[in-house]
């Protein structure tokens, strides 16, 4: 017989039905390891984890374990650019251009910003292998991105850019600030803050890291290798295309040591939810962009039919997701962005709610993930909020 989960953690008494959904999301087909946090009105309320962080068992989820949280990434990532306009640096309506010239040719000088961030810069993948090597050199990964011409106009249509897009806030960031997105995160926020959160795992960083799975039964056909979206989301073939592949990828402290600013970050829930949550609230004396400027990033900008394909796939602004059928959060007023397999963080600047929960063996793709929702679900009942159908 199992052992039952062990759930550690606190709640604030108001919040108690959401830390009883969050126990509940342990058992049969449900969690192996799992973290989850909540901040309301920039006080913490939930900070609560459990489970296993391996899939033997063997290691359990503790207060300072961090996920690969896979495409959270691109939200933290694209509050450091957004940081920059706010500072006067970056223009979201100006030309990628203006501050990176090399990524002008083939025609994407016209290319903002914002639509870069948005994914219409039409560049989802990169020509040639790519190696670790290659990625240890950011540099050259942008200037092969910048070499690249796009595979349609940015103001005819959008692609997700599962990785380029990380090469993409990382460049912009570099080019107006002189560091990298990892470093500037570092450096600006995560340590001022004091969260566990990185793009790019230092190698005197020793916060234990669970191991991503992904079920049989949840795994994703192999794609053709040769297919723009085998190579858009595989490193052009370095990782096997399919939800396995990735996940075997990113628990390599290889790929994790890199900076992929779309796809590697390492976080525990109670940073993400804290970063969120000084975005809405303010954190005195810390990089991060106003409301006001993330109002104006929240602008959709690309939403519907992906080019060539019929894949409906999510609502867009500036490097924010916005909510969607697959990912309503708490609706209006939502921004954060999802990950692979059932990550998620967000906040909701009307009620002053920043959430997170992370995991490490893969939800049902596709869906607003069940086991987060129940909680997400939970919170919009205390709020008085309804959870918005697409």
């Amino acid at each position: 017989m199992n052992s039952p989960i062990t759930v550690e953690g606190w709640a604030d008494p108001a919040f108690n039905t959401c830390l009883d959904a969050f126990r509940s999301n342990f058992g049969q087909d449900g969690e192996l390891g799992a973290a989850c946090a909540i901040y309301h009105n920039g006080e913490p309320v939930l900070d609560v984890w459990g489970g296993a962080a391996t899939a033997d068992g063997g290691q359990p989820w503790r207060r300072d374990t961090v996920a690969p949280v896979f495409s959270v990434t691109k939200g933290v990532a694209a509050l450091c650019v957004l940081a920059q306009v706010d500072e006067g640096l970056i223009d979201l309506d100006a030309p990628v251009a203006r501050y990176w010239p090399e990524f002008g040719e083939h025609g994407k000088d016209r290319v903002t910003v914002r639509q870069a961030l948005g994914h219409r810069a039409g560049v989802p993948a990169i020509s040639g292998a790519i190696t670790l090597e290659n990625l240890a050199d950011p540099a050259a990964m942008a200037a092969r991105l910048g070499s690249e011409p796009p595979i349609f106009d940015p103001n005819t249509a959008h692609i997700y850019h599962p990785i380029t897009i990380g090469w993409i806030t990382s460049e912009l960031v570099r080019r107006v600030t002189g560091l990298s997105v990892g470093q500037w995160l570092r450096k600006h926020v995560a340590e001022p803050l004091q969260l566990n959160l990185q793009i790019g795992r230092l190698p005197a960083d020793n916060s234990p890291v669970a191991r991503f799975m992904v079920p049989p039964e949840r795994d994703s056909p192999e794609l053709e290798a040769d297919s723009l979206a085998a190579r858009a989301i595989s490193l052009s073939g370095l990782m096997e295309p399919r939800l396995s592949g990735l996940a075997k990828g990113m628990n390599d402290p290889r790929l994790q040591a890199v900076e992929l600013a779309g796809a590697n970050g390492l976080a525990d829930a109670r940073s993400l939810a804290r970063l969120y949550s000084a975005v809405v609230t303010g954190a005195e004396g810390i990089s991060l962009p106003s409301m006001a400027c993330v109002r104006d990033a929240r602008t959709p900008i690309s939403q519907g039919k992906q080019w060539m394909t019929d894949f409906t796939g999510p609502t867009w602004g500036a490097g924010l997701m916005l909510p969607w059928a697959v990912q309503p959060m708490l609706g209006e007023g939502s921004f954060g962005h999802d990950g692979m397999g059932g990550a998620l963080a967000f906040a909701h600047e009307p009620s002053g709610i920043s959430f997170a929960y992370v995991r490490n063996r893969a939800g049902i793709a596709n869906i607003a993930d069940p086991l987060v929702y129940r909680v997400v679900g939970i919170l919009a009942d205390k709020l008085g909020i309804t959870i918005p159908t697409f």
